[in-house]
């Protein structure tokens, strides 16, 4: 009788065991499902994002303010240095964002030498595991214009946060902005700039 009691509690032991082991390897399984999902929509509303950026008119809509081309450029920027471009779609975004600059600035930067130094730091970002995670653009009471010699210009500054493995870092960037004869603000460069520059 004895045995026969240590018999079934030894079967009911192994039974809860199985049970366990069971449960653990489904929600182990839900889990991953759950994450490989989660990493496609990641995937999917960035390649979104790249497309909705692509396929912007910037002659019919032109952003209307100093600050909503900063912000454009930043939507742009955090898109190229995301893990998940494609090289063959960096020259279209460039050449979208460069709808954005001064004629003074493309000038300076033709295209030809442009676009293998930003995929040189796109390559760099990658290597090193580092990407644009998000970005501020300081609001529009505190942008400061001005006029010289019969040119508006804007200062914006914004601020964008970048993950490095896993360390975060802050970066100020000054933006310096001028109307153009068709009353379009286009970037005429930037700089770093302090914390202190946006407060």
């Amino acid at each position: 009788m004895g045995e026969k009691k240590m018999k079934k509690k030894k079967n009911t032991v192994v039974t809860v065991i199985v049970m366990i082991i069971l449960g653990a390897g489904i929600l182990a399984g839900y889990f991953f499902l759950l994450q490989k999902k989660d990493s496609e929509n990641y995937e999917s509303d960035e390649q979104d994002e790249f497309e909705k950026l692509l396929l912007r008119d910037l002659d019919e809509s032109y952003p209307a303010t100093p600050r909503e081309v900063v912000k454009l450029y930043s939507r742009m920027m955090k898109c190229y240095y995301s893990s998940g471009i494609r090289e063959e779609k960096v020259e279209a975004m460039a050449t979208q964002m460069r709808k954005l600059f001064d004629e003074e600035l493309l000038e300076a930067n033709p295209a030809d030498v442009y676009m293998p130094e930003l995929k040189e730091e796109i390559a760099d970002y990658v290597a090193n595991n580092r990407t644009i995670t998000s970005y501020l653009v300081e609001s529009a009471g505190n942008i400061v214009t001005w006029t010289s010699e019969e040119r508006e210009y804007a200062r914006v500054i914004a601020n964008y946060t970048y993950k490095e493995d896993t360390q975060y870092y802050k970066v100020y960037e000054e933006f310096i902005l001028r109307r153009d004869a068709a009353q379009r603000w286009k970037i005429l460069g930037w700089r770093l700039a302090e914390k202190e520059d946006m407060e």
